[in-house]
Order: C-alpha cells, then structure tokens, then sequence
C-alpha cells in the first residue's frame, strides 16, 4: 500500500478569497504531495510499506532512527486534517458542547 495525496474535500476556488485558487495549488499540489512523495520512498521496501498512515505513525514515533520516516508521516496527516477542517462558508460561532464549554470556562466567546 502506497500513502496517496488525497483530493480537496471542495474546489480550489471553494475558499476564495480567504484562500485562493493558486494558494491551494501550492499548498495540496506541490508542498502536501512534497511530504506523501518523500514518505513513499522512504517506506519503499520496508516492513512499513504495507501499513496505513496511522499505522507508520505509530510505528515510528520516538525512534529517532526513523524520524524522517515520521516527520513525513505526521505532516501527511497534519495536512489532511487541515484540508478537512475548512469549508466554503465555514466559520462563525461555535455550536453545541464547545459552545457550553467556552462560555463555562471563559465567560462567553467574545471573552
């Protein structure tokens, strides 16, 4: 199992004009996909080959003897997890259970 890029979960104009067009394609096309290239060749050949992100994640924190096998792991996955916390329109005011907790423990959001 090879690690792969994976798509915007929207378009690249999707966040315009917070985030534009270009920007994406820097940012997922070339410095995202940088990490899963570098991390694909570094587990090329290895036990770690056939694991799943999490798993090479695991696998390799605290060894320093492959800690660019996990700098590139963890970037991978830092990336996706950004990609997937952003929307169109997204934004505003919390909602629900963070709601209660900012306003239990800060006095309100705007605090």
């Amino acid at each position: 199992m090879s690690i792969t890029l994976p798509d915007l979960p929207y378009g690249k104009e999707a966040l315009a004009p917070h985030i534009s067009s270009k920007t994406l394609d820097f940012h997922h096309g070339k410095h995202h996909n940088a990490y899963v290239t570098n991390l694909n060749k570094l587990i090329e050949g290895t036990e770690l080959a056939g694991e799943t992100l999490e798993g090479i994640i695991k696998k390799t924190v605290n060894d320093a003897g492959k800690a660019g096998i996990f700098n590139n792991a963890a970037q991978v996955w830092n990336h996706t997890f950004y990609w997937q916390s952003m929307k169109p329109n997204g934004g505003g005011l919390p909602t629900g259970d963070i709601l209660k907790k900012i306003d239990a423990h800060f006095g309100g959001y705007d605090k």
